[in-house]
């Protein structure tokens, strides 16, 4: 750029209105919707639980088998998120990270809210929940995961719920 260069810039908003389909995945979001059930798949040759869920297994190739996977599990990696859109401007700070449930092998990659949101309460290794939105779209968001010792708390706020 040159010294002579201005930039002018217009703040605005850009709504665009769309739909696409999940595909072979639409069985997470219809069972996430429906009855709060968290969906993987497990391969049918070597028996790898895919968390999220594969249509077909990564490393064999073959078809996956839908299984229901555990609500609880471990953090794996994390981070706190400080600026984001929209969307999300009202949980700021939040954190989001790779959560690995019992019984499968991957990690999912998904928001971790905390009452008293501080790095040792996101912190590999860490005991994990979820909790759901009472109204679910079938989206990745219908869910987030809270450390465990905060769960009760966050299942008695009026707009989420368990999963039992």
């Amino acid at each position: 750029m040159t010294e002579n260069f201005q930039a002018h810039e217009i703040r605005d908003v850009i709504r665009i209105n769309y739909k696409y389909t999940m595909g072979g995945q639409s069985k997470f979001f219809k069972e996430l919707i429906k009855s709060k059930r968290l969906l993987g798949t497990k391969c049918s040759n070597c028996g790898k639980v895919w968390m999220p869920p594969r249509i077909n297994c990564s490393d064999c190739y073959v078809p996956a088998e839908w299984i229901e996977v555990k609500k609880t599990g471990i953090i794996e990696v994390s981070t706190i998120v400080w600026f984001t859109t929209s969307a999300f401007i009202k949980n700021i700070p939040y954190a989001v990270g790779y959560i690995k449930l019992e019984g499968a092998d991957t990690a999912i990659l998904q928001g971790i809210f905390s009452e008293n949101l501080v790095p040792s309460k996101i912190k590999k290794g860490k005991r994990v929940r979820a909790v759901f939105q009472k109204e679910r779209e079938g989206k990745m968001t219908d869910f987030f995961f809270v450390p465990e010792d905060e769960y009760e708390n966050w299942i008695n706020k009026p707009e989420y719920e368990g999963g039992e």
